[in-house]
């Protein structure tokens, strides 16, 4: 998910009018032959917050890339996910469970 195109698809956009991008969840997921947990690129200008991703699990190909997770100007939390989240989505682990709502 990434929230920095640099490009509108017209010209009549206001380059200063900054998204709200916030309160996201991802839950209950497993995903296979990945080659890459999670790329979450905001913006300096907008920070994408309030992630939550819990109960996910992320089986990963056998030519996966070595960099599991590229995480930008994001905040938020996890909880029971594997392979390990990116530092800014501290997890939360398994002994208290999270749920994104």
């Amino acid at each position: 998910m990434t929230g920095n195109y640099l490009s509108h698809p017209d010209n009549t956009y206001d380059p200063n009018a900054i998204p709200v991008i916030q309160d996201i969840n991802y839950c209950d997921m497993v995903a296979e032959n990945a080659m890459m947990a999670g790329r979450l690129k905001g913006g300096p200008m907008d920070t994408f917050a309030g992630i939550c991703i819990s109960n996910v699990t992320i089986r990963l190909t056998e030519k996966s890339k070595k960099l599991q997770w590229n995480c930008t100007d994001v905040t938020g939390i996890t909880g029971s996910m594997a392979p390990r989240p990116c530092d800014l989505l501290p997890n939360q682990g398994t002994e208290k469970p999270i749920t994104c709502e």
